[in-house]
C-alpha cells in the first residue's frame, strides 16, 4: 500500500528542449506580494528546473510524483506549449529518497498522506509560486498549476483549498481529490476555473474512480472540468500530452 498516494517515474531518454534556457537553481524565498502569508521556514527553498521563454506572460508550475525529480515533467514542456506562451518552473520535492535521485513531497500511509507533511509541501510550493510570480510581474490568474500523482494531489489542493487565489487553471495527472486533515477545501470559490484531469484506465495505484470523483466534485462546484482517460497504468503517454497542449492553448 506504500504507493497509494502516487509514485513517479523517470522519462526514458530525457532530452533538453532545444532553444530553451534550462538551469537548475536553488530557489530562495523572496518577499511575497499579496496572497497567503508565507511561513518563515519556507526560506529553506526549493530546487527548481526552469524553462524561460522570452516574452512569455504566463507561468506553468509543474510538480512531479513520488520518486521522480524536477526534470521529469520539464521534458514535456516543448510538446504541451510549443508556442512558448508559458515559462515553466518545475520544482523538486522536499524530501530526497535514499535510493536513486528521486524525491517525495510528503510521507505516505495506507490512510493517505501525513497531514503535517502535506501541509508543509503546500506551503513550500505556494511560497514558490508567490515569489516567482511577483518577481516576474505575472498575475496569479496567469499561473497554471500542473502535477503528476503526488504533485497532482498538491496542484488540486493548492487550487481548491480554503482561501486559495484564483489560478488560471489546474492540470492534474493520475491523482484524486485531496482529502487531508487540516486542508479544508472550498471548491465553490473557484467556480469557472478550468481544470484538466487525466488518468490511466489500468492504473493500479490511483483507480480511475478517484479521478472521476475529483472531476465530479470540482464540476459540481462550477469548475470548467475536462477529464480524459488513457490506456495506461500509472504513467504518461503521448496522447495525454497532446490533449494537454490543446487544453493549455485554450487558456486566456
Amino acid at each position: 500500500m506504500a504507493g497509494l498516494w502516487g509514485s513517479g517515474g523517470v522519462v526514458p531518454g530525457f532530452i533538453d528542449p532545444a532553444g530553451a534556457r534550462l538551469d537548475d537553481q536553488l530557489w530562495g524565498a523572496a518577499e511575497a506580494s499579496g496572497g497567503r502569508a508565507v511561513p518563515a521556514w519556507a526560506a529553506m527553498g526549493l530546487t527548481t528546473y526552469r524553462i524561460t521563454r522570452e516574452g512569455a506572460e504566463r507561468l506553468l508550475f509543474l510538480l512531479h510524483g513520488y520518486s521522480a525529480e524536477q526534470h521529469h515533467l520539464a521534458a514535456y514542456v516543448p510538446l504541451v506549449d510549443p508556442d512558448e506562451r508559458f515559462s515553466a518552473i518545475c520544482a523538486r520535492a522536499l524530501h530526497d529518497l535514499d535510493d536513486g535521485d528521486g524525491a517525495s513531497w510528503y510521507e505516505r500511509s495506507p490512510n493517505g498522506p501525513d497531514p503535517a507533511g502535506f501541509r508543509a509541501a503546500l506551503d513550500a510550493v505556494e511560497a514558490l509560486i508567490e515569489a516567482e510570480r511577483a518577481a516576474a510581474g505575472v498575475a496569479v490568474e496567469q499561473c497554471v498549476l500542473g502535477g503528476f500523482s503526488q504533485g497532482g494531489f498538491l496542484a488540486l489542493a493548492l487550487a481548491g483549498r480554503l482561501g486559495a487565489p484564483r489560478y488560471g487553471g489546474v492540470w492534474a495527472m493520475c491523482c484524486g481529490l485531496p482529502m487531508v486533515d487540516g486542508v479544508p477545501l472550498d471548491l465553490a470559490a473557484g467556480a469557472g476555473t478550468r481544470a484538466l484531469i487525466q488518468y490511466g484506465s489500468r492504473d493500479p495505484i490511483i483507480a480511475p474512480a478517484r479521478a472521476h470523483a475529483a472531476a465530479a466534485a470540482f464540476g459540481e462546484c462550477g469548475w470548467n472540468v475536462t477529464i480524459n482517460g488513457y490506456d495506461m497504468a500509472h504513467s504518461q503517454v503521448i496522447e495525454m500530452m497532446v490533449d494537454a497542449r490543446t487544453w493549455l492553448a485554450g487558456l486566456d
